[in-house]
């Protein structure tokens, strides 16, 4: 059996991951404006021209320390879920809650490393929805727990799950979060999303509703 291609894919991506490493180091402490293809480069011991074999070009480096970054948000996301206890309420508050402690943590605490994200998602809108499908799945997952095991989420649960999401903006929207229209985005998460989950069980999607379109 040749293994070359196996080889070959598996040291691709140890340095993919070297320099997504190396560039998250050097847009957290310059800032992604600053920084340089030459200087991510050196970070990695490589050449400019050797990196660009790799991405072509800054922005898919930070679109790849953002997904990166996602990941790990994501992540926190699904311990607070997982130690809510069963009650989907609890659950969604915990969801947004954790989404919401842990980008207030990256604003104070690495503001060059928020800024990437928020420079990413409006110039990678397919990150930026890649992350929108992934709180929306959540939500899904959630809702969908009354349901028989292994059954796909209904047409009912996704447009309520839609929903959901689309109220709880100022608890996903990074932007939103550093702007605070409405006040304090931690202090609202409870009460709102209680009413919600309170409200859709109380009044269903009729019968021909129809399954939510993907993110433009």
């Amino acid at each position: 059996m040749n293994n070359k291609g196996n080889i070959q894919d598996s040291g691709s991506t140890d340095l993919r991951g070297r320099i997504v490493a190396a560039a998250r180091e050097r847009f957290q402490q310059f800032g992604y404006a600053k920084t340089s293809m030459q200087e991510i480069a050196s970070a990695c011991d490589m050449s400019a021209a050797n990196l660009y074999r790799f991405y072509d070009g800054k922005l898919a480096i930070g679109a790849a320390v953002a997904t990166a970054e996602q990941s790990v948000l994501l992540a926190a996301c699904d311990q607070a879920i997982a130690a809510a206890g069963p009650d989907v309420a609890d659950r969604l508050v915990a969801l947004f809650q954790a989404n919401i402690d842990a980008t207030q943590r990256k604003i104070k605490r690495s503001p060059l490393l928020f800024e990437l994200a928020l420079t990413v998602a409006r110039e990678k809108p397919e990150v930026r929805r890649q992350f929108l499908r992934a709180v929306e799945a959540r939500i899904i997952a959630v809702m969908a727990e009354g349901q028989e095991p292994g059954a796909f989420a209904s047409a009912a649960v996704k447009l309520r799950s839609r929903m959901i999401l689309m109220a709880s903006a100022p608890f996903v929207l990074p932007w939103m979060m550093l702007n605070e229209p409405f006040g304090n985005p931690r202090a609202m998460v409870e009460p709102l999303i209680r009413s919600l989950v309170a409200g859709l069980a109380e009044a269903p999607p009729s019968a021909n509703v129809t399954t939510p379109a993907r993110f433009s």
